[in-house]
């Protein structure tokens, strides 16, 4: 099992369960949580090292006017979610000094319902789930280097799947955010060193192809020409997406900027047909102007596919890197054509640090969490008329969002 000190992971932190029990006249009624409304956000304060702080899971009306962030269901720092339905599973922070099993929370408009735990092995990292059914899900474990298949609805663990003897060097092949298509599940490994880097010796994309039928790993491909490397953030789960041809891409971060050596980042594509990779549609972006700006792409650090080769994406930006990768606003906000093979930056919308770097789309907008040095909050991006407007406004971070209308 790995023991590391994360450069850029923003670990997630314990959460404290709050659900009571109270009487209205004769009849128990549960409580609901988190305030009332269909959208849901999590929200950071940061301490001065921005290593460590404390989040909040809320409900809201709407997106818009401005948040009282206390007044959330209190949950550990940056705390991942991940989403089913009307559920929101919400993981444990890395290490072991909190409580290490993942919760479920049922989404109803009128509050968040406690509705399910799910025990781990300590320090085993889960930071996310993918659906295959109602009843069957997977939960890699990130430290562990294992697959738990679990029962989203019961929550109870039903399986697992080693992925020990994939792993380079070390016990663990990181095994990061994953996505279902068809009768398979595709889970990139991150396979990364003490130093949570890639390994200089094995600067490549692998991503194990897993048949949902018997949770077996059918193969690993790994892509190798491109020089690209650490497919997927483990708990952004937009880093991997299919387009209209049913090809997979791959969001690859590299080195985060840190490596000025090697700034390959990008995406690698997987064909469905073959499960094999497909080399010639690779691209390193990292060589590719921004229009708008001087800066090119050192790393991508999140980015959610809007349909027709069409992108939105926070890129990083190594001249902006500063002292501390906790609290540099190096993240900047583009849209990027997959077909055009072109990227652009969105003026208007600040440079963030990488705490904010959620994004969504809804009803017609792209919208961005940012924490800039004079505006914080969320920004809606119009990709038919280019236009900015800033919906909510925040003395924090945001880190997730999602809506349920």
């Amino acid at each position: 099992m790995k023991t590391k000190t994360s450069l850029f992971l923003l670990a997630a932190g314990v959460v404290t369960l709050l659900c009571t029990s109270c009487e209205k006249t004769d009849q128990p009624q549960e409580d609901l949580l988190g305030g009332e409304g269909n959208v849901l956000i999590e929200t950071t304060v940061k301490n001065a090292d921005g290593a460590t702080g404390q989040s909040y899971l809320q409900q809201i009306p709407e997106l818009g006017g401005t948040v009282n962030m206390t007044e959330g269901i209190q949950i550990g720092f940056s705390a991942s979610l991940s989403f089913m339905g009307k559920h929101i599973f919400v993981f444990p922070e890395f290490g072991t000094n909190s409580k290490q099993s993942i919760l479920k929370y049922e989404h109803t408009p009128k509050g968040l319902k406690a509705v399910g735990e799910l025990q781990i092995i300590p320090n085993s990292y889960p930071v996310n789930l993918s659906a295959v059914s109602e009843t069957k899900a997977y939960i890699p474990m990130y430290n562990l280097g294992k697959v738990m298949v679990v029962n989203p609805t019961t929550m109870e663990l039903t399986g697992e799947i080693d992925l020990s003897p994939y792993a380079h060097t070390d016990s663990s092949a990181d095994p990061a955010s994953g996505i279902v298509v068809g009768s398979y599940y595709y889970l990139p490994l991150d396979q990364i060193n003490s130093s949570w880097m890639p390994y200089d010796d094995y600067r490549q994309v692998d991503v194990a192809v897993i048949d949902t039928a018997n949770d077996r790993v059918v193969k690993v491909i790994s892509e190798t020409a491109s020089g690209l490397s650490f497919p997927t953030r483990p708990f952004l789960p937009d880093m991997i997406f299919t387009n209209e041809q049913n090809e997979i891409y791959v969001a690859c971060t590299g080195y985060f900027g840190y490596n000025p050596e090697h700034l390959e980042n990008g995406f690698a594509c997987i064909d469905t047909a073959t499960n094999e990779f497909v080399p010639e549609k690779s691209w390193d972006i990292s060589g590719t102007p921004i229009e708008g700006c001087d800066y090119k792409s050192a790393s991508i650090y999140n980015c959610k596919y809007l349909g027709a080769g069409k992108l939105a994406a926070y890129v990083g930006v190594i001249e902006l890197m500063g002292d501390n990768p906790y609290t540099a606003r190096n993240s900047m906000a583009v849209m990027i054509d997959m077909n055009q093979r072109t990227i652009k930056k969105i003026e208007g919308i600040p440079y963030s640090d990488g705490h904010s770097v959620a994004i969504e789309y809804h009803q017609g907008e792209v919208l961005f969490s940012s924490f800039g040095v004079d505006k914080a909050g969320v920004f809606a991006y119009n990709p038919t008329t280019g236009s900015v407007r800033q919906p909510i406004s925040l003395s924090g971070n945001l880190t997730y969002m999602h809506f349920y209308d």
